[in-house]
Protein backbone atom coordinates (compact mmCIF):
# COMPACT_ATOMS: atom_id res chain seq x y z
CA UNK A 1 0.00 0.00 0.00
CA UNK A 2 3.15 2.33 0.83
CA UNK A 3 3.98 2.33 -2.99
CA UNK A 4 0.10 2.84 -4.10
CA UNK A 5 -0.42 6.25 -1.14
CA UNK A 6 2.34 8.28 -0.63
CA UNK A 7 3.26 8.91 3.44
CA UNK A 8 1.22 11.13 4.86
CA UNK A 9 2.92 14.35 5.48
CA UNK A 10 1.69 16.44 8.95
CA UNK A 11 -0.15 19.26 8.77
CA UNK A 12 -2.75 21.24 10.28
CA UNK A 13 -6.34 19.48 10.77
CA UNK A 14 -9.10 21.87 8.98
CA UNK A 15 -12.52 22.20 10.60
CA UNK A 16 -15.31 20.83 8.51
CA UNK A 17 -17.81 24.44 8.87
CA UNK A 18 -18.21 23.97 4.80
CA UNK A 19 -20.30 20.79 5.16
CA UNK A 20 -23.04 22.42 6.90
CA UNK A 21 -24.51 24.75 4.03
CA UNK A 22 -23.63 21.75 1.63
CA UNK A 23 -26.42 19.44 3.44
CA UNK A 24 -28.84 22.29 4.13
CA UNK A 25 -28.80 22.31 0.44
CA UNK A 26 -29.05 19.37 -0.34
CA UNK A 27 -31.47 18.49 1.97
CA UNK A 28 -33.84 21.47 1.44
CA UNK A 29 -34.03 20.61 -2.29
CA UNK A 30 -34.67 17.42 -1.79
CA UNK A 31 -37.44 17.88 0.28
CA UNK A 32 -38.97 20.40 -1.80
CA UNK A 33 -39.15 18.72 -5.05
CA UNK A 34 -40.24 15.65 -3.12
CA UNK A 35 -42.82 17.21 -1.13
CA UNK A 36 -43.63 20.04 -3.18
CA UNK A 37 -46.81 18.81 -5.12
CA UNK A 38 -48.28 17.89 -2.42
CA UNK A 39 -48.40 21.38 -0.21
CA UNK A 40 -51.98 22.31 0.58
CA UNK A 41 -51.37 25.71 -1.36
CA UNK A 42 -50.19 26.12 -4.59
CA UNK A 43 -48.09 28.45 -5.88
CA UNK A 44 -47.20 30.19 -9.61
CA UNK A 45 -44.34 28.36 -10.98
CA UNK A 46 -42.24 31.23 -11.16
CA UNK A 47 -42.90 32.61 -7.95
CA UNK A 48 -42.56 28.69 -6.65
CA UNK A 49 -38.78 28.65 -8.35
CA UNK A 50 -38.06 31.84 -6.60
CA UNK A 51 -38.27 30.79 -3.75
CA UNK A 52 -36.68 27.60 -4.06
CA UNK A 53 -33.46 29.22 -5.44
CA UNK A 54 -33.50 31.79 -2.15
CA UNK A 55 -34.03 28.73 0.25
CA UNK A 56 -31.94 26.06 -0.85
CA UNK A 57 -28.68 27.73 -2.35
CA UNK A 58 -28.81 31.81 -0.78
CA UNK A 59 -30.20 31.11 2.51
CA UNK A 60 -27.74 28.96 3.91
CA UNK A 61 -25.08 30.54 2.23
CA UNK A 62 -25.98 33.72 3.87
CA UNK A 63 -26.07 31.88 7.59
CA UNK A 64 -22.46 30.59 7.17
CA UNK A 65 -21.22 33.60 6.19
CA UNK A 66 -22.64 35.28 8.99
CA UNK A 67 -21.93 33.10 11.02
CA UNK A 68 -18.00 32.51 10.28
CA UNK A 69 -17.79 35.74 8.93
CA UNK A 70 -16.04 34.31 5.89
CA UNK A 71 -15.34 33.93 2.94
CA UNK A 72 -15.09 37.67 2.60
CA UNK A 73 -15.53 39.09 -0.85
CA UNK A 74 -11.86 39.14 -2.40
CA UNK A 75 -12.11 35.85 -1.48
CA UNK A 76 -15.17 35.34 -3.18
CA UNK A 77 -13.78 36.94 -6.21
CA UNK A 78 -16.36 39.67 -6.75
CA UNK A 79 -15.09 41.86 -8.74
CA UNK A 80 -15.75 42.64 -12.66
CA UNK A 81 -14.05 40.75 -15.80
CA UNK A 82 -11.40 42.90 -17.33
CA UNK A 83 -12.68 44.12 -21.56
CA UNK A 84 -9.10 41.31 -21.74
CA UNK A 85 -11.36 38.60 -21.08
CA UNK A 86 -14.05 39.36 -23.45
CA UNK A 87 -12.70 36.51 -26.25
CA UNK A 88 -12.40 34.02 -23.36
CA UNK A 89 -15.83 34.46 -22.37
CA UNK A 90 -16.92 34.34 -25.79
CA UNK A 91 -14.85 31.13 -26.50
CA UNK A 92 -16.11 29.60 -23.00
CA UNK A 93 -19.15 30.18 -23.99
CA UNK A 94 -19.85 28.32 -27.36
CA UNK A 95 -17.59 25.20 -25.60
CA UNK A 96 -20.09 25.36 -22.80
CA UNK A 97 -22.90 25.26 -25.06
CA UNK A 98 -21.75 22.80 -27.68
CA UNK A 99 -20.03 20.40 -24.95
CA UNK A 100 -23.83 20.28 -23.22
CA UNK A 101 -25.41 20.08 -25.99
CA UNK A 102 -23.43 17.28 -27.36
CA UNK A 103 -23.24 15.05 -23.85
CA UNK A 104 -26.66 15.36 -23.78
CA UNK A 105 -27.56 14.10 -26.87
CA UNK A 106 -24.76 11.58 -26.23
CA UNK A 107 -27.00 10.59 -23.17
CA UNK A 108 -30.72 11.35 -24.37
CA UNK A 109 -29.80 10.43 -28.14
CA UNK A 110 -31.07 12.81 -30.60
CA UNK A 111 -34.67 13.40 -29.90
CA UNK A 112 -33.69 15.63 -26.33
CA UNK A 113 -31.80 17.81 -28.86
CA UNK A 114 -30.30 19.71 -25.45
CA UNK A 115 -29.86 19.56 -21.67
CA UNK A 116 -32.83 21.51 -20.40
CA UNK A 117 -33.98 23.75 -23.28
CA UNK A 118 -37.29 21.40 -23.10
CA UNK A 119 -38.18 22.29 -19.61
CA UNK A 120 -37.47 25.84 -20.43
CA UNK A 121 -39.61 26.04 -23.36
CA UNK A 122 -42.54 25.09 -21.60
CA UNK A 123 -42.27 28.05 -19.36
CA UNK A 124 -42.08 30.57 -22.77
CA UNK A 125 -45.07 32.66 -22.99
CA UNK A 126 -46.32 35.11 -25.26
CA UNK A 127 -46.84 38.42 -22.64
CA UNK A 128 -43.40 40.16 -22.51
CA UNK A 129 -43.75 41.02 -18.98
CA UNK A 130 -44.18 36.97 -18.21
CA UNK A 131 -41.08 36.23 -20.27
CA UNK A 132 -39.12 39.11 -18.81
CA UNK A 133 -40.06 37.84 -15.26
CA UNK A 134 -39.20 34.01 -16.90
CA UNK A 135 -35.62 35.25 -18.40
CA UNK A 136 -34.90 36.72 -14.55
CA UNK A 137 -36.47 33.76 -12.28
CA UNK A 138 -35.17 30.63 -14.50
CA UNK A 139 -32.49 32.16 -16.06
CA UNK A 140 -30.54 35.34 -14.41
CA UNK A 141 -31.48 34.21 -10.77
CA UNK A 142 -30.21 30.62 -11.10
CA UNK A 143 -27.07 31.93 -12.58
CA UNK A 144 -26.35 34.02 -9.34
CA UNK A 145 -27.57 32.08 -6.38
CA UNK A 146 -25.59 28.83 -8.16
CA UNK A 147 -23.03 30.80 -8.64
CA UNK A 148 -22.38 32.31 -5.42
CA UNK A 149 -23.21 28.71 -3.96
CA UNK A 150 -19.89 26.41 -5.67
CA UNK A 151 -18.04 28.74 -7.31
CA UNK A 152 -18.01 31.06 -4.56
CA UNK A 153 -18.25 29.87 -1.47
CA UNK A 154 -17.35 25.95 -2.07
CA UNK A 155 -14.40 27.00 -4.11
CA UNK A 156 -12.91 29.78 -1.36
CA UNK A 157 -13.51 27.47 1.56
CA UNK A 158 -12.36 24.27 -0.50
CA UNK A 159 -8.68 26.09 -1.99
CA UNK A 160 -8.09 26.70 1.30
CA UNK A 161 -5.52 23.83 0.84
CA UNK A 162 -4.79 23.67 -2.88
CA UNK A 163 -6.87 23.83 -5.97
CA UNK A 164 -7.40 20.43 -6.75
CA UNK A 165 -9.36 19.59 -3.70
CA UNK A 166 -11.80 22.88 -4.62
CA UNK A 167 -12.48 21.58 -8.10
CA UNK A 168 -12.91 17.87 -7.83
CA UNK A 169 -15.71 18.64 -4.72
CA UNK A 170 -17.08 22.00 -6.34
CA UNK A 171 -18.35 20.17 -9.50
CA UNK A 172 -18.97 17.12 -8.38
CA UNK A 173 -21.48 18.60 -5.59
CA UNK A 174 -22.70 20.70 -8.30
CA UNK A 175 -23.70 17.81 -10.47
CA UNK A 176 -25.06 15.64 -7.78
CA UNK A 177 -27.80 18.17 -6.54
CA UNK A 178 -29.35 18.40 -10.04
CA UNK A 179 -30.70 15.24 -8.91
CA UNK A 180 -30.20 13.87 -12.77
CA UNK A 181 -28.65 10.60 -13.20
CA UNK A 182 -29.19 11.18 -16.77
CA UNK A 183 -27.22 14.03 -17.49
CA UNK A 184 -24.78 13.86 -15.16
CA UNK A 185 -22.03 14.11 -17.95
CA UNK A 186 -23.39 17.38 -18.92
CA UNK A 187 -23.48 18.63 -14.80
CA UNK A 188 -19.87 17.62 -14.37
CA UNK A 189 -18.44 19.07 -17.49
CA UNK A 190 -20.64 22.38 -16.76
CA UNK A 191 -19.42 23.00 -13.58
CA UNK A 192 -15.59 21.83 -14.06
CA UNK A 193 -15.52 24.50 -17.26
CA UNK A 194 -17.43 26.72 -15.51
CA UNK A 195 -14.14 26.79 -12.20
CA UNK A 196 -11.98 27.14 -14.78
CA UNK A 197 -13.53 29.98 -16.17
CA UNK A 198 -13.27 31.59 -12.85
CA UNK A 199 -9.79 30.63 -11.99
CA UNK A 200 -8.93 32.22 -15.80
CA UNK A 201 -11.09 35.49 -14.35
CA UNK A 202 -10.26 35.53 -11.68
CA UNK A 203 -13.80 36.76 -11.51
CA UNK A 204 -16.99 35.58 -9.90
CA UNK A 205 -19.43 38.01 -12.49
CA UNK A 206 -17.63 36.72 -15.22
CA UNK A 207 -19.23 32.92 -14.21
CA UNK A 208 -22.28 34.83 -13.22
CA UNK A 209 -22.76 35.85 -16.50
CA UNK A 210 -21.80 32.88 -18.79
CA UNK A 211 -24.22 30.77 -16.65
CA UNK A 212 -26.98 33.24 -17.15
CA UNK A 213 -26.15 33.28 -21.26
CA UNK A 214 -26.33 29.76 -21.30
CA UNK A 215 -29.75 29.69 -19.49
CA UNK A 216 -31.17 32.53 -21.11
CA UNK A 217 -29.95 30.54 -24.66
CA UNK A 218 -31.85 27.46 -23.27
CA UNK A 219 -34.79 29.34 -22.70
CA UNK A 220 -34.94 30.92 -26.16
CA UNK A 221 -33.21 28.52 -28.24
CA UNK A 222 -34.92 25.41 -28.42
CA UNK A 223 -36.67 26.72 -31.95
CA UNK A 224 -33.55 27.67 -33.82
CA UNK A 225 -31.38 24.06 -32.42
CA UNK A 226 -34.65 22.60 -34.10
CA UNK A 227 -34.22 24.64 -37.19
CA UNK A 228 -31.04 24.64 -37.76
CA UNK A 229 -30.92 20.44 -36.93
CA UNK A 230 -33.92 20.32 -39.86
CA UNK A 231 -32.17 22.43 -41.87
CA UNK A 232 -28.90 20.22 -41.99
CA UNK A 233 -31.70 17.09 -42.53
CA UNK A 234 -28.90 15.13 -41.57
CA UNK A 235 -27.78 14.47 -37.88
CA UNK A 236 -24.00 13.55 -39.04
CA UNK A 237 -24.02 16.61 -40.73
CA UNK A 238 -25.77 18.26 -37.64
CA UNK A 239 -23.19 16.36 -34.91
CA UNK A 240 -20.34 17.49 -37.17
CA UNK A 241 -20.80 21.26 -36.57
CA UNK A 242 -21.56 20.81 -33.29
CA UNK A 243 -18.57 19.24 -32.49
CA UNK A 244 -16.70 21.32 -35.21
CA UNK A 245 -17.52 24.17 -32.91
CA UNK A 246 -17.15 22.73 -29.89
CA UNK A 247 -13.29 21.94 -30.48
CA UNK A 248 -12.57 25.48 -32.54
CA UNK A 249 -13.99 26.91 -28.92
CA UNK A 250 -12.00 24.81 -26.77
CA UNK A 251 -9.05 25.37 -28.38
CA UNK A 252 -9.47 29.23 -28.19
CA UNK A 253 -10.25 28.60 -24.61
CA UNK A 254 -7.60 26.99 -23.40
CA UNK A 255 -5.32 28.98 -25.83
CA UNK A 256 -6.49 32.40 -24.00
CA UNK A 257 -6.37 30.67 -20.45
CA UNK A 258 -2.56 29.63 -20.97
CA UNK A 259 -1.74 33.05 -21.95
CA UNK A 260 -3.20 34.68 -18.51
CA UNK A 261 -1.53 32.31 -16.26
CA UNK A 262 1.49 33.09 -18.66
CA UNK A 263 1.24 36.95 -17.81
CA UNK A 264 0.65 36.58 -14.21
CA UNK A 265 3.65 34.16 -14.03
CA UNK A 266 5.60 36.49 -15.87
CA UNK A 267 4.28 39.30 -13.86
CA UNK A 268 5.02 37.56 -10.55
CA UNK A 269 1.89 37.53 -9.63
CA UNK A 270 1.75 34.89 -6.37
CA UNK A 271 -1.27 32.25 -6.30
CA UNK A 272 -0.50 29.86 -3.05
CA UNK A 273 -3.44 27.95 -4.13
CA UNK A 274 -1.33 26.71 -6.72
CA UNK A 275 1.73 25.55 -4.93
CA UNK A 276 0.12 23.51 -2.47
CA UNK A 277 2.17 19.94 -2.30
CA UNK A 278 0.20 17.78 -4.17
CA UNK A 279 0.63 15.15 -1.24
CA UNK A 280 -0.91 17.69 0.62
CA UNK A 281 -3.92 17.92 -1.49
CA UNK A 282 -4.24 14.64 -2.07
CA UNK A 283 -5.00 14.00 1.79
CA UNK A 284 -6.61 16.68 2.49
CA UNK A 285 -9.24 16.17 -0.60
CA UNK A 286 -9.68 12.84 1.29
CA UNK A 287 -10.10 14.19 4.57
CA UNK A 288 -13.08 16.09 3.04
CA UNK A 289 -14.41 12.78 1.85
CA UNK A 290 -14.68 11.97 4.86
CA UNK A 291 -16.77 14.85 5.95
CA UNK A 292 -20.27 13.43 7.82
CA UNK A 293 -21.99 16.18 5.97
CA UNK A 294 -20.83 15.42 2.50
CA UNK A 295 -21.41 11.45 3.34
CA UNK A 296 -25.06 12.68 3.83
CA UNK A 297 -25.33 14.78 1.12
CA UNK A 298 -23.79 11.64 -1.08
CA UNK A 299 -26.64 9.41 0.24
CA UNK A 300 -29.06 12.56 -0.12
CA UNK A 301 -28.01 12.33 -4.13
CA UNK A 302 -28.73 8.31 -4.36
CA UNK A 303 -31.92 8.88 -2.55
CA UNK A 304 -32.72 11.63 -5.36
CA UNK A 305 -31.44 9.72 -8.50
CA UNK A 306 -34.30 7.09 -7.06
CA UNK A 307 -37.29 8.83 -6.37
CA UNK A 308 -36.99 12.36 -8.34
CA UNK A 309 -36.00 10.37 -12.04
Amino acid sequence: MKRLFPERPTYKKERRTVGFPILAAFLLLFLCRLFGDKLPWKLPPLVLTLLLELLVFLLPLLVYVIAKKQPNGVSLRLKMPRAAHLPLLLSAFFTLFCGCLLLSILCGGTDSLGNSFTAFEDAATPDPLLMLAAVGVLAILPAIVEELFFRGLLLAEYERRGVVRALIISTLLFAFIHFDLSNLPVYLFSGFLLSLVLYATDSLFATMLLHALYNTLSLFGQRYLNALYEFTGNVQIFLFIMILVFLIALLFFCRGATKIYASRDRREIKEPRRNVPRVIQFYTLLDAACDPCLILSLAITIAGFILLS
